[in-house]
């Protein structure tokens, strides 16, 4: 398959999973041109269609978490330079959340889990081999996911 063809066939799964991560669309747009770019100096050996989207999926999620790394310590530098207390920062939780909302307060493995698994359509074996995880620890950031989710949009009585 040409690099043409992969990244038409292949480009809206890693924006998506870049603008997951990133949660604006200049951030993903630059961690989605880092993806590509990574698979067009790689030599292109794979043994498989599903090998290769695999690999876009774990390069997608490296490359977001590099960025993201990057981008807390530059807003902890910018923290220390205006000496600002962690509770100044902290926004009150909102009485009415939406779906993605509620995916920015899990943990990243259970967003990560819940995001593959749901709108990847990919099973607990193919998550824990991207991710490098036990499948026993991806069926419990699945089981913890929904359990938070569901206290967070469960309506207060």
């Amino acid at each position: 398959m040409d690099a043409e063809t992969v990244v038409k066939q292949y480009s809206n799964m890693v924006y998506s999973i870049a603008l997951n991560y990133a949660r604006n669309r200049n951030d993903a747009d630059d961690i989605y041109s880092e993806v590509f770019l990574t698979y067009l100096k790689k030599e292109r050996d794979f043994e498989s269609e599903d090998h290769l989207k695999a690999w876009l999926i774990r390069v997608t999620i490296n490359c977001a978490k590099d960025f993201l790394k990057k981008r807390q310590t530059d807003f902890l530098q910018l923290d220390e330079c205006f000496n600002l207390q962690a509770k100044e920062r902290t926004e009150d939780v909102i009485d009415k959340m939406d779906v993605s909302e509620v995916l920015k307060k899990l943990t990243p493995a259970q967003r990560e889990a819940i995001y593959l698994y749901y709108l990847k359509d990919l099973s607990v074996a193919k998550i824990a081999e991207i991710l490098e995880r036990p499948e026993n620890t991806v069926k419990s950031d699945l089981h913890r996911g929904r359990e938070q989710m569901r206290q967070f949009l469960e309506p207060s009585i």
